[in-house]
């Protein structure tokens, strides 16, 4: 199953979700591109071998803007493979630089980073896309929606591409004047439509109407045990595979993967922003060796005198009322 519908399988609840798929694989692939070992061949596993698919659009009715960047801590730098413009790991800094990549649609994507986290790629998707047939404003009136009462419902006719089957109905709108962009809505008969079985359906062009609900959603989600449940386990095991990717001391592997993500579509289109963080940890290799102790002997101890080597005792002793030896 691809991987945004197999997190999707993967976030149970009753909430509304949004995520991006894309902007999760384009910030993922930053990290498959500078690692080795047991990381790459999960990374490999989940993503695939080829390249992130390249999007670029032509049409004034449709804007998309993607942007990559990537957040170190003191004392740790860009490896060679790591070719992102840098900035310092700071929770305003993220914050505001994912506030202006999607144009205030997400404010804040993190609240605090750990301190062993020394690395952050973060990837945003802005999505502003008009329908090419637009919903008339005055036909949305409201219905009831199962579980929700009554939802401001758009309404349209025309010609679309629809497709049933599998106990499954289908429709794409499609977005702009260049056509390359549909927003594909999915039904089921019975229940809530799962997995990737859509994917199957032939959609062939059909005149019909549609009404679909107007909607503004925003999610939050830790795709850390979802991502390792799909295999991406070895990935978040610190190690020696990430130093591609960025330098400084300690074993270094994944910690956490956000994001978070938003849509607003009305009859105009739709508007959607996701901003996505890899998190990577350098454990210290210090980590094991006990801190400075400070011990002061000012009540009674017990002492010896050991033969190391056989745990002999030559003396033992103890000590409750020290005094000098006197002359």
């Amino acid at each position: 199953m691809e991987l945004g519908l197999a997190l999707l399988e993967r976030l149970e609840g009753e909430r509304d979700v949004v995520l991006s798929p894309y902007g999760v694989h384009r910030a993922l692939d930053v990290v498959r591109r500078g690692a080795t070992g047991a990381t790459r061949a999960a990374l490999d596993d989940v993503l695939g071998t080829g390249d992130v698919p390249a999007i670029a659009l032509d049409d004034p009715a449709v804007i998309l803007e993607l942007a990559t960047a990537a957040w170190l801590a003191p004392g740790y730098g860009p490896g060679p493979a790591l070719t992102l413009d840098t900035g310092p790991l700071e929770v305003a800094a993220v914050n505001a630089w994912a506030s202006e990549r999607t144009h205030g649609m997400i404010p804040r994507v993190v609240e605090h980073f750990e301190p062993d986290v020394k690395l952050a790629i973060t990837d945003a998707v802005y999505l502003d896309a008009a329908w090419t047939d637009p919903f008339e404003p005055a036909l949305t009136r409201p219905l009831p929606f199962e579980g929700a009462g009554e939802v401001a419902m758009m309404r349209a006719s025309g010609e679309y591409a629809y497709a049933e089957g599998d106990g499954l109905r289908a429709v794409r709108l499609p977005y702009g004047d260049t056509l390359e962009l549909d927003f594909v809505a999915v039904l089921a008969d019975a229940g809530e439509p799962r997995g990737d079985a859509w994917r199957r359906l032939q959609f062939r062009g059909r005149d019909g109407t549609v009404e679909l609900p107007r909607f503004s959603a925003s999610f939050g989600a830790d795709l850390t045990d979802p991502l390792i449940a799909l295999g991406l386990g070895p990935a978040f095991d610190a190690g020696g595979d990430l130093e591609n990717l960025f330098t400084g001391d300690g074993a270094k592997g994944l910690s956490q993967v956000l994001q978070r993500a938003r849509a607003d579509v009305d009859e105009r289109g739709t508007r959607a922003a996701a901003v996505t963080v890899v998190m990577a940890r350098a454990v210290s290799l210090q980590l094991d060796v006990p801190p400075p102790f400070h011990l002061v002997f000012d009540r009674p101890f017990l002492w010896a005198v050991e033969h190391r080597a056989t745990g002999t005792l030559l003396f033992v002793g103890r000590v409750h009322h020290p005094t000098e030896r006197s002359h």
